[in-house]
């Protein structure tokens, strides 16, 4: 079984009067189980199971709300081309309110309940969005069977306090049953009529006259809400043929026709995924409208997958002849990812005469497409007009796709397109908008070749063009300011068909500011690749096989000087996983050493193929040490174990790093060899099914003691061993706080710092009590031997994830306490002793004035910036 719903599926937000907006939503399905299989409600819909909540809904009672559930239900069942028929399975069992609403908006299995619940009050929206969001409500399907792909439950959630018109509640209610159903955002005559969008392909408007907003032609599954009158509960054909197709009647096929086709950019040979489709009957344009967004009923992406650019039209009336145009989706929540900007102007099918050539292919105008009952009028293919070369319309921080006249491979992918984004980069698969360059960004993105990626303007001044012939492409950037209109800055980046090579010629340049260089981005770099001076190599190509980025960072205290000059690099490589080799199993593992850090180019690793690929390496550990291995790195939701030499799983973990990476702390009992194995999420029996992959960059070590596993301002209880003595009690523990100081007795959060804290809370031992955050960065370490315990924080940064910060703390069974600093970044903290409990206050004292301090009554010092931290590299020892 597969939960379906990520928390929110669908919302429905007030704009104007209402906006559905959702994060997950498109034309077609909401969710497809495989590709061309969309999930489906089983036995073609019938008895579509919903429970309604016991309590009242805003200003409806609940026989009201109930009532008007079922009405909105009715909408959809009374559609006679659809098999679809929904049910009241009886009411939950509780009134769902704020107190209890967790099981039903994140049930952790299926629980036999479609829950439709009613937020009387509005605090559990309140609690999800805010108080007055505007959102109305969300809904979807919840829980599938991935073997069969049907919906074995739904969900709904609706703001009571929104509802002050039955006749609004009932429009957000049939909308919403409508993603119920598995149904997604659809746009034909919406942004006609919200947006100011052209009747035909933009600027045109072909269909005139144009309605109005109260004359029922509005989709009901359009994004955005306009209002009671607007039409939202009765459905509109677009909304009729979606139904249709998902859940079709034995006739709904041979009484109706369809149009099919595919997208193709302006080469004529890639797909595209996310244009929408409109078909328009000529006769009656705006009732009589059907729309689809291709690739709809597929989550691939791949050229290869056979769904990907199609479209298919259904549900249209025989006899009729259609205008087919593409439409850019302007606003709104889709799961198959509108592609905007569109790689040419909007246009229509032009039969015989579809190219991509816009002075052939005229866009205003069509060519009629008849249908007939039961047919598929198939090949209605669009290519879209390649934009000519010369200035390609950049507006600040925009981007163009531009398609290449041959295929250019970068990092052993190869590309048939290319971004031309306004500050001053190229990337390759995906746009950026990003004015804020930096080396963190350069890396971990998607590979970019970046002349001056800088905060430019091309709106504000200069110009951004393209040239090509058969063997080069150059985009030129002629004079364009910076964002606040400062300035003019010249050059030219061209890539080289047969090479691969990267030339970038530089003008004069103003800027002090920006990155250059090329890289790979984040699936094949290590992310700690570090800048270079581009001018140390002359006239010679940079060498872009052993090292996936080669850039450099200017700033104002190292400008650029990049004027006038030409870099130049010779082609990417394919940078496989050779180092590892086949060690795709326990017994193939291979053999390292630790420490060990993959981030070198020479140590690449990789799970390659996706889905077909795990990484098993091999090495000894110690009794009585703690093992660290972590994924650092990677575009990949990893997923590692650790087997002992019998082959035996001892520990595995999913997300324990940053974000989807790993992170695996095990502390050792019995030394021996062991084995680690790298793969992705959701193999589990490591056998290389892994859903992602890429490079990943792994560091494994191990450390003398216990590794405590701290995060940001929280706590872990110590056992000594022994018996502590201190401040004229005794304790058998020691709580261990991640702002760098011990409490007993419990434990303590409070990252704030402060003397009356000191005097006033627990018995404390404070080594730099300050607002650090070990899950950042470093490590919090326990090396518990007889009679003594010493605790180190290695390299610990404070909360902002900046510098690091190293100083033990070692607790003898005689009440000796030994502090020893290292290097600390922190200038600010609080140091010393004290027994808490409303002590009073001595006074500070200078710490690195002296060596040896009692261990009973309060000692300490607080640092700031008028009295900064000066206890570098010294040992401080408190003394009964």
């Amino acid at each position: 079984m597969k939960k379906l719903n990520l928390f929110l599926v669908l919302v429905l937000l007030a704009l104007m009067v209402g906006k559905f907006a959702s994060p997950s939503v498109a034309g077609g399905p909401l969710y497809n189980c495989g590709v061309g299989v969309p999930y489906l409600w089983p036995n073609g819909g019938a008895n579509i199971p919903f429970n309604p909540d016991q309590g009242d809904l805003g200003p409806l009672t609940n026989a009201n709300a109930v009532a008007l559930v079922q009405q909105a239900f009715g909408v959809w069942d009374a559609v006679p081309s659809s098999t679809v028929s929904y049910v009241n399975a009886g009411q939950l069992p509780v009134d769902v309110d704020f107190s209890n609403y967790g099981p039903y908006l994140n049930a952790v299995a299926p629980d036999g309940l479609s829950a439709i619940v009613f937020d009387h009050t509005g605090q559990i929206f309140d609690s999800l969005f805010g108080p007055g969001s505007g959102v109305l409500g969300f809904a979807g399907p919840e829980w599938g069977d991935a073997i069969n792909c049907t919906i074995l439950e739904g969900y709904s959630f609706l703001n009571g306090p929104a509802f002050t018109d039955p006749t609004y509640a009932l429009d957000v209610m049939v909308h919403e049953f409508g993603h119920y159903t598995n149904l997604a955002h659809t746009v034909v005559n919406g942004q006609v009529l919200g947006f100011a969008d052209g009747s035909g392909p933009s600027p045109f408007n072909t269909f005139t006259p144009i309605p109005g907003v109260g004359d029922n032609v509005i989709e009901t599954m359009f994004p955005f809400y306009f209002g009671p009158g607007s039409g939202t509960n009765s459905l509109h054909a677009d909304d009729v043929a979606s139904l249709s197709t998902l859940y079709p009647a034995a006739n709904f096929a041979s009484s109706t026709g369809s149009i099919s086709g595919v997208i193709f950019a302006p080469n004529g040979a890639t797909k595209l995924t996310g244009v929408n489709v409109i078909a328009r009957n000529v006769a009656d344009p705006f009732n009589d409208a059907v729309s689809a967004i291709s690739s709809d009923f597929t989550d691939g992406t791949a050229q290869s997958d056979p769904v990907v650019g199609t479209y298919k039209i259904e549900g249209l009336t025989p006899g009729a002849s259609y205008a087919v145009f593409v439409d850019e989706i302007i606003d709104g929540g889709f799961s198959t990812t509108p592609l905007v900007p569109l790689p040419g102007p909007e246009e229509f099918y032009n039969g015989a005469g579809e190219s991509s050539d816009g002075t052939t292919d005229d866009p205003s105008q069509y060519t009629p497409v008849a249908v007939s009952a039961g047919s598929d009028v198939s090949g209605v293919n669009i290519i879209f007009n390649a934009p000519p070369p010369g200035v390609i319309p950049l507006t600040d921080d925009g981007f163009a796709e531009i398609f290449l006249p041959f295929s250019y491979e970068i990092c052993g992918q190869p590309f048939s397109s290319v971004f031309v984004n306004a500050n001053g980069n190229l990337t390759f698969g995906a746009p950026s908008s990003d004015f804020s360059e930096s080396a963190a960004e350069m890396l971990s993105g998607p590979p970019r070749i970046t002349g001056l990626w800088d905060d430019l303007n091309p709106g504000a001044g200069g110009t951004v063009s393209y040239s090509v012939n058969k063997n080069t492409f150059t985009v030129r950037y002629d004079g364009v300011p910076e964002f606040s209109n400062t300035g003019a800055n010249t050059f030219a980046i061209t890539l080289k068909r047969s090479s691969n090579h990267v030339d970038i010629a530089y003008g004069a340049v103003s800027a002090l500011d920006g990155l250059g260089g090329v890289s790979c981005g984040g699936a094949i770099t290590s992310r700690f690749e570090t800048p270079v001076d581009l001018t140390s190599f002359g006239s010679s190509r940079i060498n872009l096989h052993n090292q996936p980025a080669m850039f450099e960072v200017w700033t104002v205290a190292n400008p650029t000087d990049i004027a006038n000059r030409t870099v130049r690099f010779n082609g990417t490589t394919t940078y496989d996983d050779q180092w590892a080799g086949p060690n795709d199993s326990f017994d193939k593992a291979r053999a390292i050493s630790l420490p060990f850090d993959s981030i070198d180019i020479t140590r690449f690793t990789e799970i390659e193929p996706v889905g077909g690929d795990v990484d098993f390496f091999r090495f000894n550990l110690e009794a009585d040490t703690t093992l660290v291995a972590e994924i650092k790195t990677g575009n990949m939701d990893s997923f590692i174990g650790l087997f002992d030499a019998g082959g035996n799983l001892v520990a595995v973990d999913d997300d324990g790093g940053a974000g989807l990476l790993s992170k695996l702390v095990y502390p050792v009992v019995s030394s021996g060899e062991y084995a680690l194995a790298v793969t992705s999420f959701a193999d589990a029996d490591f056998t290389g099914d892994g859903g992602s992959g890429g490079r990943y960059v792994m560091d494994l070590f191990a450390i003398d003691g216990l590794l405590l596993n701290l995060g940001d301002d929280n706590s872990l209880e110590l056992a000594l061993g022994f018996t502590f003595p201190f401040q004229g009690q005794s304790y058998t523990s020691v709580f261990v706080n991640s702002n760098g100081n011990l409490t007993f007795g419990s434990g303590d959060t409070d990252f704030s710092e402060s003397v009356a804290e000191m005097l006033n809370d627990q018995p404390r031992i404070a080594l730099l009590w300050d607002d650090l955050s070990p899950n950042n960065g470093g490590q919090v370490i326990a090396d518990l031997n007889a009679g003594s315990a010493t605790v180190t924080f290695n390299n610990v940064p404070e909360f902002s994830n900046t510098g690091a910060n190293t100083f033990s703390v070692t607790l003898f069974d005689d009440g000796r306490i030994e502090v020893v600093y290292g290097a600390l970044s922190a200038v600010d903290g609080l140091a010393g002793v004290s027994p808490g409990g409303g002590a009073a206050n001595p006074g500070a004292s200078d710490l690195s004035a002296g060596i040896t301090f009692p261990a009973s009554g309060v000692t300490y010092e607080l640092f700031n910036a008028g009295n900064p931290n000066d206890l570098d590299n010294l040992t401080l020892n408190y003394t009964p």
